[in-house]
């Protein structure tokens, strides 16, 4: 085993054909088992002291049951391991952790546990000290369900144990007829490919594995020329007797690996190459030599079986990182692509982690070392790039960002060659739907540039990006750029101020937020960074600045929590939101500019004082979701408030089911800070209230003043904002027809100058048609709450309430009665009940309350009832026939006479000579018209409209009547 012997070799060929030679078979699994017990060595001499006990007992623990044994769970606990034997010393070791640990007889029968295996990193040149160990338990077939699940909580137990000690260990249950068949089943984690691969995991497993106990691999007894007749030659040698089946374990031949398996394989490699590129990035570059050269050349766990059958048997030569190493490099010479062979290069000396710069902290340089420093040789690589690689831990935040974008073109190179691979093959990956969409929304959230998204640039690169001093200065402040200049600069280590001037930004922005959310979140910035602001034109003093820093630590400190793989299960969702307003914005410039410090009765800070200035300019938005990935928006520009608002509307409804995000709400400015932030907070907490809560009705109009303009938020598919500048546009919008019944929602602070429409609004009932009415010297405003929510509203004359009220309590009950009949099938919305009130002022100036109107019939009064039904008439246009106590009045007859011709009668039927108002007591209109998409049946509102359109011509022709009117 040693490098420098120079014995001669001496190749095992095994003749099937001519009859097998024992003594031959048990050469090789001597030659297999002295590889085995060096690197089994080197696995030792690479752990801790400490840790060093806990491999030499690894058997112990699972060959025993035993009470005082971490993992025990129940004296029938499946235990024991084949041909296993504890010995005096292993028995020492493990009662200085288990002073209570007596040896018994072992219990008779066949022993649960086929084999025990390390495989991976352990006992390679890669494996260090920080490695953890994995480990394949091997149990024997036919053990009940119950028997597995309890064999899988004492290898729990025991990982735990390791874990206590500083040791991760992970264990694998496997039962070799299983996976040899492929009926392994299991789901993609952090340490598990899942349904991924299967014969890329076993040719892993031949060339890392480090046998612990039990049966040995029969795969060792099959040379590499006879893999294509592995079950045949292994069933012979059984059969015949030439080895004992209960000393050897089948875990299947490696000959042939399917296509699909490269496609699969390295979408795995793509997700662990997340979190830890470097190792990735040289098994996928593995699976793409793999599809490019098999069959025509052998995988490297044949590669390594054909060595030791040559007696190769050299553990530097046969080490799983050096054939890895040089398989991609002859791959990669050959294509002549020598920039993807050095960040090869590069990842492999990082992954070994020997730092050859600087000497070796022993005596004697380890076996690692040595390697390494051979191999190194050979790359004709300079001092300084030995030092560059081995400061890693120093790297700053512009060689991470160019080692990220060479790792992300590596990794996309990677993928477009599988997916063109899969394509030009017709394959389909051997990775499940389900796996395939996990591993793919977390390739999305990691590497998907979106705008907006704070790219993370350091996924394992380095172990750190701190600075210890950063300077953020806006444009404005470079006198070449001017006082009007927008956008940020971030430098590191300046001395002066005036040194950016000669040295390159680190990263440019428009937004500050987003620089420094780019600088918080890749960990440039820490509590002991020193930070300083050059603001130039822009009105954001140091304060502020650190006000915002410190409101980022607290709300999203650093680093994000772990996620669990379950977490891209779901879709992504918001988890965080931090709203920052009139950062860098004053609002009140036009005063403070001139020292005034503006004072208000009027404190809205959407309409603040008589001016209705809305303090809210800018609202920066950040949010973390579910995949933590982090977006930073900047809204500026128009109406910014309501577009802030929808945006986050828009993605509260398509996330619907998942839990509300976390809010905050801070502002940045001189003056009413507080009073902003409130604001706007109480406003959002408001709308989340009326639309999403337990009580929420989707269906509601939520009324927001701005200023002098009016926005209405109500939701279709999505949110949609109608913004009015003058009170009747908001009045004509909010009389319009609904689908379903929508209530109207007033903003606390909205129409604070219509107090009469608020007292109404505030009364509305579902299920109800409400009618309130104020009255003036000689007008009366009337208002009318529909059914389905609808607000209409008019002034009439006002005589006396019985005047006004009666003949509009006939109308509303005939038009109740007609919708009802009209429809086919009961519609319970239709039977909803008339409530009259009367708005009268409160005892607080300005307030308006609410006093239910009962109305009684009054036999003396007389009324003339004035009946109009609508109707078609041939080119489509309605056109109404009058029947004045029951005197009939049509279209047809009197034409464009027809309304004079009723005032007229209308007079005749009176005796005063006093003018006043006639009124519509029923009114029908035709089946047939088209009320539009937004409303698919009549309702109240509809008839007010032609009711009030009709009265007012026929009081117009009535007072024509009265010349001394």
């Amino acid at each position: 085993m040693n490098t420098n012997d120079k014995v001669a070799k001496k190749p095992i060929t095994l003749e099937f054909e001519e009859g097998v030679d024992r003594k031959q078979l048990k050469q090789l699994r001597e030659r297999f088992l002295a590889l085995n017990q060096v690197r089994l060595a080197r696995t030792r001499e690479g752990l801790s002291a400490r840790h060093q006990p806990i491999l030499d007992i690894l058997s112990l623990l699972f060959h025993l049951n035993h009470p005082s044994l971490p993992g025990y769970v129940t004296p029938a606990t499946p235990a024991g391991v084949a041909h296993y034997r504890v010995d005096k010393e292993t028995l020492r070791s493990a009662q200085k952790f288990f002073r209570n640990l007596t040896m018994k007889e072992a219990r008779r029968g066949t022993p649960d546990i086929e084999a025990l295996f390390m495989m991976g990193s352990t006992g390679t040149l890669a494996h260090s000290e920080k490695s953890d160990i994995d480990l394949w338990l091997c149990h024997r077939p036919g053990l009940e369900a119950e028997a597995l699940a309890e064999l899988q909580r004492k290898a729990i137990g025991i990982s735990d144990w390791a874990d206590q000690q500083g040791l991760e260990l992970h264990v694998f249950l496997m039962q070799a007829n299983e996976f040899r068949d492929g009926r392994t089943q299991s789901a993609i984690d952090k340490e598990s490919s899942g349904t991924a691969q299967h014969y890329l995991l076993l040719d892993e497993f031949y060339r890392t594995s480090i046998w612990l106990s039990g049966c040995t691999p029969v795969w060792w007894l099959i040379p590499s020329e006879k893999e294509n007749e592995y079950a045949e030659l292994v069933a012979m040698l059984l059969e015949k007797r030439f080895i004992n089946p209960a000393e050897v374990i089948d875990f299947g031949h490696v000959s042939t690996i399917p296509k699909e398996e490269f496609v699969g394989a390295g979408m795995w490699q793509l997700y662990k190459g997340i979190d830890a590129p470097y190792k990735s990035l040289l098994k996928l570059m593995l699976a793409e030599v793999y599809a490019h050269e098999l069959p025509a050349r052998d995988c490297l766990s044949l590669d390594y079986k054909s060595r030791v059958y040559a007696d190769d048997t050299d553990a530097n030569h046969l080490d799983p990182y050096v054939m890895l190493y040089q398989r991609l490099e002859s791959y990669l010479i050959a294509r002549q692509e020598l920039d993807r062979l050095e960040l090869v290069r590069r990842s492999f000396y990082l992954k070994v982690g020997k730092r050859l710069s600087s000497r070796p902290t022993g005596r004697v340089a380890s076996w690692q070392r040595l390697v390494l420093q051979n191999l190194v040789q050979h790359w004709n690589w300079p001092a300084k790039q030995l030092q560059l690689l081995d400061g890693r831990g120093q790297w700053r935040a512009q060689q991470v960002q160019r080692e990220h974008k060479t790792i992300v073109n590596a990794l996309t190179h990677s993928y477009r060659f599988l997916s063109q691979y899969a394509r030009v093959n017709n394959l389909k990956a051997t990775i499940s739907a389900n796996e395939m969409n996990l591993l793919g929304r977390k390739l999305y959230a990691a590497f998907q540039r979106k705008a907006g998204k704070v790219e993370m640039i350091n996924p394992g690169i380095a172990p750190s990006l701190q600075e210890d001093s950063l300077s953020f200065h806006h444009q404005s402040s470079f006198p070449a750029a001017g006082p009007s200049a927008s956008g940020w600069m971030l430098f590191t280590d300046l001395s002066t101020p005036a040194d950016a001037m000669m040295h390159p930004p680190l990263k440019r922005s428009l937004s500050l937020i987003e620089l420094l959310a780019w600088a918080w979140f890749n960990g440039l910035i820490i509590r002991t960074t020193r930070t300083s602001l050059v603001a130039g034109a822009c009105p954001l003093n140091l304060q502020q600045f650190r006000q915002i820093m410190s409101t980022l630590e607290a709300f999203m400190p650093m680093p994000l929590p772990a996620l669990a793989h379950e977490a891209f299960e779901q879709k992504n969702h918001p988890r965080k939101l931090l709203l920052l307003i009139n950062v860098g914005v004053d609002p009140m410039e036009r005063y403070s500019s001139k020292g005034i410090h503006k004072l208000s009765d009027r404190t809205d800070s959407l309409g603040f004082s008589s001016d209705r200035d809305n303090l809210v300019r800018t609202i920066d938005k950040v949010e973390i979701n579910s995949w933590n990935e982090v977006h930073v928006q900047r809204f500026e520009t128009g109406d910014t408030l309501i577009q802030c608002l929808k945006s986050l509307l828009v993605s509260l409804s398509e996330n619907e089911g998942y839990p509300l995000p976390e809010r905050l709400v801070t502002c940045y400015c001189v003056h009413r800070a507080a009073a902003i932030a409130k604001r706007v907070e109480d406003l959002f907490q408001s709308v989340v209230d009326v639309y999403f809560s337990k009580t929420a009705n989707r269906n509601a109009r939520y009324v927001i003043e701005v200023e002098f303009r009016y926005f209405v938020l109500q939701f279709a598919d999505t949110p949609r904002f109608f913004s009015f500048d003058r009170w009747d546009a908001l009045v004509n919008h909010l009389s319009q027809p609904q689908l379903e019944y929508s209530p109207i929602i007033l903003d606390s602070y909205a129409l604070q100058d219509q107090p009469r429409v608020r007292a109404v609004l505030e009364q509305d009932r579902r299920g109800m048609i409400q009618v309130f009415f104020f009255a003036l010297e000689q007008q009366a405003e009337i208002y009318v709450l529909d059914e389905r929510g609808s607000l209409f509203s008019w002034v009439s004359p006002f005589y006396n309430t019985a005047a006004l009220l009666q003949p509009l309590q006939r109308f509303m009950t005939s038009v109740a009665e007609r919708r009802q009949m009209s429809l086919a099938i009961h519609d319970p919305v239709m039977d909803s009940d008339i409530e009259f009130s009367e708005l009268i002022p409160g005892k607080i100036a300005g307030r308006f309350e609410v006093r239910r109107r009962g109305i009684t019939p009054d036999a003396a009064a007389f009324y003339i009832d004035i009946q109009a039904i609508g109707h078609r008439e041939p080119d489509g246009s309605l056109v109404f026939d009058i029947y004045c106590d029951q005197q009939e009045f049509t279209s047809l007859e009197y034409g464009d006479q027809l309304v004079a011709a009723v005032a007229h009668y209308i007079q005749s039927m009176r005796a005063s000579q006093v003018p006043y108002p006639c009124y519509i007591t029923d009114l029908g209109l035709p089946g047939d018209m088209d009320l539009g998409a937004e409303s698919p049946q009549m309702q109240t509102m509809h008839y007010l409209q032609y009711k009030q359109w009709l009265e007012a011509r026929l009081n117009q022709a009535l007072l024509s009547l009265y010349p001394a009117a």
